[in-house]
């Protein structure tokens, strides 16, 4: 869930207010059509400037970080376990935060099939190479809901981890809302 702080509802009625007064200025065109473009377009650029108001106020306002990760291989299920702890480093509530983790597999000197790329979906998929192994995976899970100003909460992903992985590298990136 977004929550919306004063600030953001004080960006809300001020494009409100803007949309008023040019609505109100584009009452004075006598012509109908040429009004109803005005009153569009004017909706159009207030709608495009609270969006990114709202955005960037939201970036600046919900600050998190991640305090302490681990991880843990599970042979059994052939994945890999993170866990850590999540702090809300700002004046305002976070709605969730989104964890992107990042595994990077080391290419040694003697494998000759591998690579770096994410290969597409295309016609490379169908007449190409199968054997060629990617090295490196990204994937994004949801990591915590609803974290109170200056508190921190717990998480656990599960995320698969490829067999013919040998002493990954992890980056994690954190992206709260």
């Amino acid at each position: 869930m977004l929550y919306m702080t004063m600030l953001h509802w004080v960006v809300v009625v001020v494009f409100a207010l803007l949309f008023l007064i040019l609505v109100i200025l584009s009452l004075k065109e006598k012509d109908m059509k040429t009004f109803a473009t005005m009153v569009i377009s004017s909706l159009v650029l207030v709608a495009i400037g609270m969006s990114f108001s709202l955005f960037t106020l939201d970036k600046y306002t919900k600050i998190g970080k991640i305090v302490s990760w681990t991880k843990a291989r599970d042979y059994r299920s052939e994945s890999v376990i993170i866990r850590g702890k999540i702090k809300n480093e700002g004046k305002f509530k976070i709605g969730y935060c989104n964890v992107e983790i990042r595994m990077v597999n080391p290419i040694s000197r003697s494998s000759k099939n591998v690579s770096y790329f994410t290969p597409t979906r295309s016609l490379g998929d169908i007449f190409g190479d199968k054997d060629i192994k990617v090295n490196v995976i990204t994937e994004e899970f949801l990591a915590i809901k609803d974290l109170d100003p200056r508190k921190s909460k717990k998480f656990k992903i599960k995320m698969k981890f490829p067999s013919h992985f040998s002493n990954p590298k992890y980056k994690l990136k954190l992206f709260c809302h």
